[in-house]
């Protein structure tokens, strides 16, 4: 029991006195400690739920990273860090696109030689979209979009069409693209990275 509860306790017995006092004591005794076992429930029930969506967000990612190379997972660790700079508490499809950009592979490194799309253009681009968050707590849980979870699947269906164990970096964007409706897919359209270009490059490049 708190000290704020002692007080009321004591306060109750020194205003009543004698027998009713003691009474009284009691039936504020009760009262509190049903509040405080309340009150505790209530809290671990906080908890309870808080660490579920611990859980649920590590499966997540454990859970993206399956049949991708690499690469792959490293565009993902840099989709997570871009979300987490933005104070965002989801991974979204802008934040693909940028660790698409961002990330070096001789695949991705021809396209983005041929496109040209512009990183700060970009990012200009998808943050009038999606405005950053301004807070000063860091996220610590982040979860991925459906849209994303889609995407991700989508990968791997190209990967099984094209015979590739793995999924490379070039696929996740080709995905990104094809779904189309994120908006990491729209600013990179509208910069010139549409399906098709993107598609005819990583075919010339896997020739």
């Amino acid at each position: 029991m708190d000290l704020g509860s002692v007080a009321i306790i004591a306060l109750v017995a020194g205003v009543a006195g004698g027998a009713i006092g003691a009474a009284l004591v009691g039936t504020v005794e009760a009262v509190l400690r049903r509040r405080t076992t309340h009150s505790d429930r209530r809290w671990k029930s906080f908890v309870q739920v808080k660490q579920a969506r611990h859980m649920y967000a590590q499966a997540e990612a454990s859970a993206a990273f399956l049949g991708f190379d690499l690469d792959s997972r490293k565009v993902i660790t840099l989709a997570r860090q871009e979300a987490i700079q933005c104070g965002h508490s989801h991974i979204g499809t802008e934040h693909l696109a940028v660790a698409l950009r961002v990330h070096s592979t001789p695949v991705l490194g021809m396209i983005w030689s041929q496109l040209l799309v512009d990183l700060e253009t970009m990012r200009r681009r998808i943050e009038a979209a999606v405005p950053p968050t301004l807070t000063s707590a860091m996220p610590t849980e982040l979860i991925s979009t459906p849209r994303l979870s889609t995407i991700f699947a989508m990968a791997n269906r190209i990967a099984a069409k094209r015979k590739r164990e793995e999924v490379p970096p070039e696929f996740l964007l080709m995905a990104l693209l094809d779904e189309g409706d994120g908006v990491g897919a729209q600013v990179l359209a509208s910069l010139g990275a549409t399906a098709q270009r993107v598609r005819e490059i990583v075919d010339t490049a896997q020739s």
